[in-house]
């Protein structure tokens, strides 16, 4: 059978369904066939990073803290995530560099990122540091597992012909390259031609802008691995036990960068094989978009204020107050599932307004699940189960949902 996903978008009263358009992917989802996961398979990782001068010492601290940043969610271990990471400017920094069985747990990985020395090389060759990781690093990768390769640079490098032809040679040998270009005077051409696909490569403005592109970079890195066919458990969980999920948050509350972060987590569960009969659906705030009004509509400028006071109040709470009326057969509910929601919160909330909406979906036997999109209040206090004790990312809290949802079968 294959998976069935609904997706229903409520909008102050409407709503609409539509297809997530995963046809293809879901084609090859079916039961006892193959299963595509992507979260913390065994893969091995390899950090370029640029220390030349022309990064300034404040900038290549913003780099390894990204670095240590983007790790956090994976399980680090000799038998799992393992990662590596070179430094460059006029050389290769040798004596600095993290081999991949320099480390047996996460924390001593992260101290030695954080002692990394900025050595404000004269140069930037970049080919040079793609030689050495394609000679000297990845030799030492594990065969039969992904390979991928991240360069970090805020310029264009003294050899570009050198730093193309050294990474069409990385890709040759099976390694996945991704390029960073961190200034608006980036080499876009360059940094195409050490990924060899645009897709793969991710431009910003500012070392400060790194940590928002982490999400984005995760997804593209994440490597679709074939699993063997769903255990009888997985099974179970939408089988014996279906269940029928609503996505809740705000747009406008959340801004553009968490909605990033709440797609990558919507997209991390309906990946899972335990979702293979589970159905889905989202409940947000973002539509019809309020087209504002026109000269006669009002009389007063007070009538205008008040009309201007709307666009900033939050819309969460009243979205998960018509959760009760979501699961009805009209919308797609099944009788015999079970009800469950998944709220998005991202910095301050109105805490007792959203607890008194969480008691009310659960006095309507609806189970609440809470997962921090970024710097919310404290998610301990609502009437709900806590995501965020997992961690800050996108796939920790995803698969603690997953994870607790199947808990029992």
């Amino acid at each position: 059978m294959l998976l069935k996903v609904a997706v229903a978008l409520l909008f102050v009263g409407a709503i609409t369904a539509f297809d997530l358009g995963h046809s293809e992917e879901l084609a090859k989802r079916k039961v006892g066939g193959p299963n595509y996961v992507c979260y913390q398979h065994p893969l091995d990782i390899v950090f370029i990073l640029d220390a030349s001068s022309s990064i300034w010492a404040q900038n290549f601290t913003k780099a390894i803290a990204f670095v240590n940043s983007f790790i956090s969610p994976y399980e680090i271990g000799p038998n799992k995530v393992r990662v590596a990471i070179e430094t460059y400017a006029d050389r290769v920094y040798t004596e600095d560099v993290i081999q991949f069985r320099d480390f047996v747990t996460s924390e001593t990985l992260h101290d030695k990122i954080a002692g990394l020395v900025w050595h404000h090389g004269s140069r930037t060759e970049t080919g040079m540091g793609i030689a050495y990781m394609t000679d000297h690093i990845m030799p030492k990768a594990r065969s039969g597992l992904p390979k991928i390769c991240i360069v970090i640079t805020d310029g264009k490098s003294q050899e570009s012909e050198k730093t193309a032809s050294e990474a069409k040679r990385a890709r040759d040998a099976g390694i996945d390259m991704f390029a960073i270009g961190v200034s608006r005077a980036v080499n876009e051409s360059e940094l195409q031609s050490i990924a060899g696909d645009p897709d793969r490569v991710i431009i910003v403005e500012t070392y400060s802008e790194l940590e928002a592109i982490k999400d984005k970079l995760s997804g593209k890195t994440c490597k679709k691995i074939p699993t063997p066919p769903p255990t009888q458990a997985a099974e179970e969980c939408g089988i014996d036990h279906p269940t029928d999920i609503y996505y809740v948050f705000d747009p406008a509350y959340l801004g553009m960068e968490r909605v990033n972060w709440v797609t990558q987590f919507i997209t991390y569960t309906i990946d899972v094989r335990e979702f293979a009969h589970m159905r889905v659906g989202v409940i947000s705030g973002s539509c019809p978009l309020d087209a504002g009004f026109n000269l006669k509509q009002y009389r007063s400028f007070d009538e205008v204020e008040k009309r201007l006071r709307t666009y900033n109040k939050p819309k969460l709470t009243t979205l998960m107050r018509s959760l009760p009326s979501a699961y009805s057969r009209r919308e797609g509910g099944r009788p015999n599932a079970s009800k469950v929601a998944v709220i998005f919160l991202g910095g301050k909330i109105d805490q007792r307004q959203v607890d008194q909406a969480a008691k009310a979906a659960k006095r309507a036997k609806i189970r609440i699940f809470f997962a921090d999109a970024g710097n919310a209040d404290s998610l301990d206090a609502l009437d709900g189960f806590n995501l965020a004790q997992a961690g800050r990312g996108a796939r920790l809290q995803a698969d603690a949902f997953v994870q607790e949802l199947c808990r029992d079968y």
